[in-house]
């Protein structure tokens, strides 16, 4: 009898073990998933503000550019020496304005003068350089003549900037146009005081105008990198990464990276690239893929699950 008892006992015991330890991996699978749930979440609200963030920041560089282009373009002592054809007094000018408006702010820029024929009549950081022919390759600077209208945008010219241009008109007139072109180095620096890397990515097809950018590094067989400073360690990673199926917008993983991207479009709405902005995971995360029909936010083009 007490054999028996005894052998009910152990077999007692080993169901309760098994239980407990049944409990146990439920309760830690459960706790894992939450982890995971909230890791991803979390994720992919960064991304979201990353993306949000980012257009914002380019919206801002773009809208003071076209306030400084159309800045000059009505300042009086500039206009009279243009008028008159008088490049040195016009370099001076420029130059004096550049140096007054940047002990003020914080963004670098360049100035460039065109004729009524589209031609180079003075660059604010060469004075050497005049006649050189742009409408085959800058349809920026066609459309305004023809519009007489300001515009700015993203545009590749030797480099890839924003480019702000406004009219100079007179009676009438189209006689030339002022360009403020400014580099992506301020919006760089404020989505990195934001925790965020930035890769500019250029379609390599641009490089026979982008030449100043024929020495940088060639990502994914495809895109030129227009950045001078970046982390080596996420270029790597994006360097690896499948990005075949990149959209308008969206986010994509590799390794222990996340990135959010959107294209570069200019007036024409070609695309010209993309921005991607670099989030470093905690943790490695695979991202659930969100279709333009079932994701109903600025963001819903195709996640890219590496």
């Amino acid at each position: 009898m007490l054999n028996i008892f005894e052998k009910l006992t152990s077999k007692i015991d080993k169901i309760v073990l098994v239980f407990t330890l049944f409990v146990l991996f439920l309760s830690f699978y459960f706790v894992y998933s939450l982890k995971q749930t909230y890791l991803q979440k979390e994720t992919m609200q960064s991304l979201d503000n990353a993306l949000f963030l980012t257009r914002n920041l380019l919206e801002e560089e773009e809208q003071h550019a076209l306030s400084l282009s159309l800045l000059l373009s009505q300042d009086k002592p500039f206009l009279e020496a243009f008028y008159k054809n008088d490049r040195e007094a016009v370099f001076k000018i420029i130059n004096n304005k550049i140096k007054s408006l940047k002990k003020y702010q914080a963004y670098k820029f360049e100035v460039q003068v065109h004729d009524k024929n589209l031609r180079t009549f003075v660059r604010s950081w060469d004075y050497s350089i005049k006649d050189v022919p742009l409408a085959s390759f800058r349809k920026g600077l066609v459309l305004v003549k023809d519009s007489q209208k300001p515009l700015v945008s993203i545009e590749v010219g030797k480099r890839l900037n924003i480019k702000a241009i406004s009219p100079i008109v007179k009676d009438g007139r189209f006689c030339g146009s002022i360009e403020v072109i400014e580099s992506f180095e301020h919006l760089q620096k404020k989505l990195s005081e934001h925790g965020y890397a930035l890769f500019i990515l250029l379609d390599k097809k641009y490089l026979n105008i982008a030449t100043s950018l024929k020495e940088h590094p060639i990502l994914l067989k495809q895109f030129v990198l227009v950045n001078d400073r970046y982390d080596k360690h996420s270029l790597q990673s994006l360097n690896s990464a499948d990005i075949s199926q990149l959209q308008s917008y969206g986010y994509f993983t590799e390794g222990k990276y996340a990135f959010a991207y959107f294209a570069i479009k200019n007036f024409s709405n070609e695309n010209l690239g993309y921005f991607i902005v670099v989030l470093q995971n905690s943790a490695p995360l695979v991202l659930r893929t969100y279709d333009e029909s079932s994701y109903e936010d600025v963001n819903s083009s195709k996640v890219i699950i590496r």
